[in-house]
């Protein structure tokens, strides 16, 4: 008798522990992006080449704005590695640097490290006993430039190699969307500004004014 006793009082015990709920959950996430960049808006020749692409990764801090826990803004703090293709060349005259539409290379690398603060309004069908679920997640972004470069391979194998270009914009701001369920999630990103300053031009006067468009996957990782 009371061995069973025991073995009811114990089965008791795990039960209370399998019916607890945290009603106070957070959904902060690591995030990892992998997406293609498209030129939006090219003009006078100017086209993407090769594969551009771009890769992304950070954390976000969610903080919750309903009872449900189902709505929430989340701020966060992450790097990313552009590489952009755009066939435009840079040769020097003297100490300038000149900026054309060029078709005369077999490869052209414009690639950038950068920091990218984002902050967005979540909605999602989560609970605290649910951790995949669908969710749509909308935002902006500040995206700050710490280092760039552009590379260009000739017919003939060498490569001219250029850094840390002012001729770039610094700073960029996107609008973003990740839709998706569970790990696996779509995700859309549209940059506001140029990646070249308004101010470029090329020898004959064009503007190197163009958008970029990222369209990719998002992985959120609990």
């Amino acid at each position: 008798m009371f061995i069973i006793s025991c073995s009811l009082f114990a089965q008791q015990e795990e039960d209370d522990a399998e019916v607890y709920i945290d009603d106070h959950y957070l959904e902060d996430q690591f995030y990892l992006g992998v997406q293609y960049n498209f030129l939006v808006g090219t003009k006078n020749g100017l086209k993407n080449t090769g594969v551009p692409f771009s890769i992304e990764a950070g954390f976000i801090k969610d903080i919750p704005i309903n009872k449900q826990r189902n709505k929430a803004i989340g701020i966060g703090a992450g790097y990313n590695f552009d590489v952009l293709r755009p066939n435009i060349a840079i040769t020097k005259n003297g100490n300038d640097m000149v900026f054309n539409i060029d078709n005369n290379y077999n490869r052209y690398d414009f690639t950038s490290h950068n920091l990218e603060f984002p902050l967005e309004y979540r909605w999602r069908t989560s609970t605290a006993t649910n951790n995949s679920f669908w969710r749509i997640y909308s935002g902006v972004s500040l995206i700050y430039n710490l280092q760039n470069s552009a590379s260009f391979d000739d017919n003939s194998g060498n490569t001219t190699k250029f850094t840390n270009l002012t001729q770039l914009n610094s700073t960029n701001f996107t609008l973003y969307t990740s839709i998706g369920f569970g790990t696996w999630n779509f995700h859309v990103k549209y940059y506001l500004n140029p990646p070249f300053k308004d101010s470029l031009r090329t020898e004959t006067g064009e503007k190197l004014n163009f958008n970029q468009l990222k369209i990719g996957v998002m992985f959120y990782l609990l």
